[in-house]
């Protein structure tokens, strides 16, 4: 997982979804999520996954690295699904439900910063909870340039290349040990720093103002609608039972048109 990547998407970015507020980013997301957790339904939950990559396409959200990062989780529900699923088609749902909602966590991720998709969460969680988890959003891209250097060092010195798979695993392991060692001692330097300087907790973040109302609401109303298409299905589930598949085509319908658009917005 390149973290800089995603971190560099959600400060630089400038698409729709970037100028929603982190609240109504994170409202849209429990909504998509509670649909996900609700449907029931294969072919609903193909046409939401496919409707959710055409938002991200339509909003120019760098897919190729969203996409792999939401694919993640299908190695873990395959194997859930081919030990407990009782068919194919459920094995089917339980993937497509866990790349859906790994899709909308990621977009979330990709188009708000860190800071502030956390600071509406430290209203309600403890002090010290808030705090560690902030430090460990800055320790993570000391530790990624760290582990880069070192990787690097070890490379060069034992002379491995790409055809030595053996060596070079040997270099990624001994790079991975050192980096173990130094975030133990970036740790403690951490603490130390805080600790000097009159640490009593409260590392609060300010949330950003509102940027385009309008974008506020496309996402929450997106979320509705999602979770409305669910929630249909799920309760009318005989009388929709054989129209599953028009969410199949309307989600087929969202993609090609997301393509479209972000192409001509480039």
């Amino acid at each position: 997982m390149d973290v800089t990547a995603v971190d560099r998407s959600a400060v630089l970015g400038d698409t729709m979804l970037h100028r929603a507020a982190a609240v109504s980013k994170l409202v849209a997301t429990g909504l998509i999520l509670a649909a996900v957790v609700s449907v029931n339904d294969t072919l609903v939950a193909l046409g939401l996954a496919l409707s959710l990559t055409g938002a991200a396409a339509a909003l120019r959200l760098p897919l190729r690295k969203m996409l792999p990062l939401a694919l993640y989780p299908a190695l873990f529900a395959l194997v859930f699904a081919f030990a407990a699923a009782p068919g194919p088609v459920t094995g089917a749902l339980l993937v497509l439900k866990a790349v859906t909602a790994a899709l909308a966590v990621v977009m979330l991720m990709f188009s708000t910063p860190y800071p502030q998709v956390f600071a509406p969460l430290q209203r309600v969680t403890p002090e010290i909870v808030g705090d560690a988890l902030l430090m460990t959003y800055r320790s993570l891209f000391i530790l990624a340039e760290k582990y880069s250097d070192l990787l690097r060092i070890v490379r060069l010195r034992s002379g491995v290349s790409a055809r030595q798979p053996v060596r070079a695993a040997r270099a990624t392991t001994r790079a991975l040990g050192g980096l173990l060692l130094y975030s133990f001692d970036l740790s403690q330097r951490e603490y130390d720093i805080l600790r000097l300087r009159g640490y009593e907790g409260g590392l609060r973040v300010t949330p950003q103002p509102v940027r385009e109302p309008g974008a506020d609401f496309a996402a929450i109303a997106y979320g509705v609608l999602i979770l409305g298409v669910v929630l249909a299905f799920t309760r009318f589930a005989t009388g929709l039972a054989g129209y599953s598949w028009l969410v199949v085509v309307v989600g087929l319908i969202d993609l090609g048109c997301g393509l479209i658009i972000g192409r001509r917005s480039r």
